[in-house]
């Protein structure tokens, strides 16, 4: 058979197409999985997924959809959503965040994801600057996915890694489209009203100056998918709740995946300027990507009785400290051994550092992700599968699949690792 590869690449293909890569976290899941399988005892704290046994999606929402099915709820949805889908999501986001878009301004999608991509689709031309903060979730695959102009804001632990205000001023001529993550993956921390308000400002003061010029203004993508997840004492905001000009600039983007505990029921929606909603009905219409009817059905219902979801959160938000409480003792007992975190302020992770490069006698966070996995039976992510690419020590810890007493285990097994391998004695 003939060859038909060419240079790096396949001819076959596009450009877009021979640089794809795929989500090096859904590589690293897809290797503990296969050890779990063959019985190894290992600790997933990789993908931000949940385990139905350890979150269950509130009950309301389950019979929702059983009941729409067997009442023969099985037919195509709109593209845009269900009517009374998008009039319940429109009443839960002026409620909740003083978004007020109306139903004509929500779009649904199955998943962040679509919504996401469509977000993105909708404003960026090929060449166009999409700016992210590094590190970040897989906004550097959607550069290239839009043939986009990559700009990462890196952020520094003294920022607890979110992009400031600052540093995104020092780039703001070349942004065409900023997105912005809060509670943030992989770190888990949140914008302050404070920190969030001086990035709308910069925002606006561009867009004044581009109007006067005739140019087309930076947009502003939100994903607050963690939002209803808060520490004690952290509170979520919203651009416009800190800033109400920055409304017309601003692309929200929710999904019941994290807030819901329903990462495989897929439905997520955009909020935005309703006359910027057809041509996003247009492309997920095209690409098919709406959610299941039953899903809607019951979603409808659900965020329709906001005192409903109100009390599942308190005690999801119960569920997710208990384990991250348990990390942080033990974890801040490991000091010494050059083990510390970022103190966690929403969402499922933890950001940590194993500063164990001299320790270990290894150069890359690689070397230190297999050692971990290896001797503790500990699996994590390390930054560079969220745009870090320098070799700092730091990772991310999921606790969505885990139970308290599965955290408790990796945490005897990675102290027992710590201690053999310094030989009992942690260095000074």
């Amino acid at each position: 058979m003939a060859t038909v590869s060419m240079g790096e690449g396949d001819r076959r293909l596009s450009n877009m197409g021979n640089g794809m890569e795929r989500s090096r976290i859904l590589t690293i899941a897809a290797s503990v999985r296969a050890m779990i399988a063959r019985g190894e005892e290992v600790a997933p704290f990789t993908v931000g997924d949940f385990s139905p046994e350890q979150f269950e999606v509130p009950n309301e929402l389950l019979t929702g959809i059983v009941d729409a099915v067997t009442k023969g709820e099985t037919n195509y949805p709109p593209a845009a959503g269900l009517p009374e889908l998008r009039e319940s999501l429109a009443q839960w986001m002026k409620h909740k965040y003083e978004v007020d878009v109306g139903s004509d301004g929500i779009i649904v999608g199955s998943g962040a994801r679509p919504v996401l991509y469509a977000s993105f689709r909708l404003f960026l031309e090929p060449g166009d600057g999409l700016a992210h903060g590094v590190p970040a979730w897989n906004n550097h695959y959607y550069v290239h996915l839009n043939d986009a102009v990559d700009i990462p804001i890196p952020g520094t632990q003294e920022s607890r890694f979110l992009p400031t205000a600052k540093a995104i001023e020092q780039r703001i001529k070349e942004i065409r489209v900023l997105i912005l993550n809060s509670p943030l993956n992989p770190t888990g921390t949140c914008f302050t009203s404070d920190e969030l308000s001086a990035i709308c400002k910069v925002i606006l003061a561009e867009n004044r100056i581009r109007e006067n010029e005739g140019r087309k203004p930076v947009m502003l993508v939100y994903d607050q998918v963690y939002s209803t997840m808060t520490a004690e004492h952290i509170e979520h905001v919203h651009p416009v709740q800190v800033c109400p000009e920055i409304c017309d600039y601003t692309i929200t983007l929710d999904a019941i995946s994290k807030s819901l505990t329903g990462t495989g029921l897929r439905l997520g929606w955009m909020a935005l300027p309703p006359a910027l909603a057809p041509p996003v009905v247009a492309l997920i219409g095209h690409m098919g990507a709406w959610p299941a009817r039953p899903i809607q059905k019951a979603a409808a219902k659900l965020y329709a009785q906001p005192e409903v979801l109100e009390e599942y959160f308190v005690d999801l938000d119960q569920r997710i400290a208990d384990r991250m409480s348990v990390l942080q003792e033990r974890l801040g007992k490991l000091s010494e051994y050059g083990v510390s975190y970022v103190q966690p302020e929403g969402g499922i992770y933890l950001s940590t550092r194993f500063d164990l490069f001299q320790r270990l006698g290894v150069k890359t966070n690689e070397e230190i992700r297999k050692w971990l996995l290896e001797s503790a039976g500990v699996a994590i992510v390390p930054f560079q599968a969220f745009g870090l690419e320098e070799e700092t020590g730091w990772f991310r810890i999921s606790i969505g699949a885990v139970s308290v007493s599965e955290i408790i285990a990796a945490m005897d097994r990675l102290e027992s690792a710590l201690r053999t391998a310094f030989d009992c004695e942690p260095l000074s």
